[in-house]
């Protein structure tokens, strides 16, 4: 399993975005000749915690600081956007990297953010559908025309993706449906992380079986995404982390986890996040990974633990300790090829 880093650059009330900003950059810069596989960038909009809109833009700045890991979005919030930007955006991603862009969508639940951009929140779906397809037939060089919500004609993307594989178009879905349609239309999931071990792997068997039944090979790749922190023990990482998890669960995410505890403390929330957050020291973090890969086939963990609350000088120790991590995965594979 390999390890990425996910970020979404939410600052607290004593921090500034420029800053986070530039330590961001520089974690990413280390990480890039430290082993880690990419970086991806997520969306939202008019958050308090001034949660950075514009992934495509930090993306870029990432592939400007690095040579090896393959940079882009998790997730873009397709329905809001005009899907022809969407792909100009990312092949200009892919030429600037050297063809190392990955371009991860989703279809959004914020109604706020759709009232925002004037886009139908009720009407996002079937816009999200055809946004997807119209991506995918840009991105592989086809001059089209499109009638829906977003109406053009005659467009078509210039320069191309340098890749010749083309870019990966993975797909974020919480619900069952969203699972299916990653089935028929993404080149992978990006399993959430908001949602349980085992809820993951009865999602992945519909997700094999929509596949199945459309006639579409096994997906090349099984990105997960989670919440996750390295300190040098247990307790440590959990007292280090809980401010960030506090923040992000018992607010921002609060509509979507009705059970968060309402006394949360440490205890209550190791509890709470049992199946759901990756915690501990490099030894625990790395059997727990070990797990998702077991039951899941978990091929990339994108992993986020820069949030407001954490102290800047332990998200770049958890960066440090997911070094460890990495080697401590690297040789359970080396063990299993000499099996």
């Amino acid at each position: 399993m390999k390890i990425g880093l996910h970020y979404s650059f939410q600052v607290a009330s004593d921090e500034s975005a420029a800053g986070v900003i530039e330590a961001g950059l520089e974690e990413i810069r280390w990480a890039d000749d430290n082993g880690f596989s990419s970086v991806v960038f997520a969306e939202h909009h008019f958050l308090d915690d001034g949660w950075l809109p514009r992934p495509m833009l930090l993306a870029a700045a990432a592939a400007a600081v690095t040579r090896r890991m393959r940079v882009g979005t998790d997730i873009v919030i397709l329905p809001l956007h005009h899907p022809v930007a969407v792909a100009e955006e990312a092949a200009v991603l892919d030429v600037m990297s050297g063809g190392r862009a990955l371009l991860g969508v989703g279809l959004g639940w914020i109604e706020s953010e759709f009232d925002g951009f004037g886009v139908p929140y009720r009407r996002r779906a079937p816009i999200y559908g055809r946004s997807i397809e119209i991506v995918r037939r840009l991105l592989s060089g086809e001059t089209i025309g499109n009638d829906g919500h977003y109406a053009f004609e005659g467009a078509r993307v210039r320069p191309l993706p340098v890749n010749p594989d083309g870019i990966p178009f993975w797909m974020g879905a919480l619900e069952d449906p969203g699972v299916r349609r990653a089935a028929r239309s993404g080149d992978a999931w990006i399993m959430p992380p908001g949602n349980r071990l085992g809820r993951l792997v009865e999602q992945l068997r519909l997700f094999g079986q929509t596949r199945d039944e459309a006639g579409l090979a096994p997906v090349a790749e099984q990105p997960l995404r989670r919440e996750a922190f390295v300190a040098e023990s247990d307790d440590a990482a959990w007292e280090l982390f809980a401010p960030g998890l506090r923040h992000e669960y018992g607010k921002v995410y609060r509509p979507l986890h009705p059970t968060y505890p309402q006394d949360d403390t440490l205890d209550a929330l190791r509890e709470w996040g049992r199946d759901l957050f990756v915690v501990g020291s490099p030894e625990t973090v790395a059997e727990e990974l070990r797990r998702y890969e077991d039951q899941l086939g978990v091929t990339e963990c994108l992993v986020r633990f820069q949030l407001p609350g954490v102290a800047q000088g332990a998200i770049r120790e958890a960066l440090d300790g997911f070094r460890h991590v990495i080697g401590l995965l690297r040789d359970r594979e080396v063990r299993s090829a000499h099996a």
